[in-house]
């Protein structure tokens, strides 16, 4: 994990050198993933839509051979063949694109602490000031008390300003400090649990599937879940999240407009068999 934590600073270090502002650098760094992840969720959500447009036709057999197994097993083989689905290949390569996306977070995570309290290089004293940091005689134990002082150093004979990344201006996003913890900035700060829960959400709402295939509590489940996790982790982690799922939705939702909602089996009544 360490290689990649270390691949990731890197990634970030070069896209700040470009525009001083880490939370750009993050969303360029969110772009780059996705890029790289593109193919292979290409290849899964054109799966997904050959599963919704067959629907209609397996509903129609899981009616007609309701009452015998082996029927229903042979056409349903049968109707994925026609299709071109592999449907243990379906659901494992769905699994195994969230596993990337979640190794990725997390060493993002990681990297991420690591890096806003990296010690930057030496500044004079006067720079630590115009920062609206305050002089600490001990370096905090805390992270967040490294995000508002400086301890001082000696070089070449002359005292400087030692400080962190989190406490400079290219930490602050849309007036968030991204180095921060949701519990450690202001009330406006939990909105980020609140973003990462709900695009999570429609990202799976996009995908039309899981309400399909009765998914729909682990669709509600699964977004929260992440969202209460986002409560004890940096704002730069959940805004990758946040952008992550954006650009997920963006692209589930071009590979799948168009799609005609499958018509539902009417359910015969007792009544309308007897009438017949």
């Amino acid at each position: 994990m360490a290689w990649l934590q270390n691949i990731l600073t890197q990634i970030l270090d070069f896209f700040y050198s470009l525009v001083p502002n880490y939370g750009v650098a993050i969303i360029f760094l969110t772009i780059i993933l996705k890029a790289l992840l593109y193919w292979p969720q290409q290849q899964s959500l054109m799966t997904s839509l050959k599963m919704q447009r067959m629907t209609p036709e397996m509903q129609e057999i899981q009616k007609k051979f309701k009452n015998d197994p082996q029927q229903l097993n042979k056409a349903m083989s049968q109707l994925y063949k026609k299709h071109g689905i592999n449907p243990a290949g379906c659901f494992t390569s769905s699994c195994l694109l969230q596993i990337p996306q979640l190794i990725i977070m997390w060493a993002l995570w990681f990297a991420i602490q690591a890096y806003f309290l990296m010690p930057l290089a030496p500044a004079p004293i006067d720079v630590a000031t115009s920062y609206g940091l305050t002089l600490s005689t001990t370096t905090p134990t805390e992270p967040f008390a490294l995000y508002h002082t400086y301890t001082t150093t000696i070089v070449n004979g002359a005292q400087y300003a030692q400080f962190v990344r989190g406490a400079t201006p290219g930490a602050w996003f849309l007036g968030f400090n991204l180095a921060y913890l949701p519990t450690q900035g202001g009330w406006y700060y939990y909105i980020w649990p609140v973003l990462v829960a709900l695009t999570m959400y429609l990202q799976s709402y996009t995908m039309g599937s899981s309400r399909q295939q009765g998914g729909m509590l682990m669709m509600i489940l699964f977004p929260l879940l992440i969202g209460w996790i986002s409560l004890s982790i940096p704002i730069a982690v959940s805004l990758y999240w946040v952008m992550f799922s954006i650009l997920q939705i963006v692209q589930q939702l071009i590979v799948f407009r168009g799609i005609p909602k499958p018509a539902p089996v009417p359910v015969k009544t007792e009544e309308a068999k007897k009438e017949k």
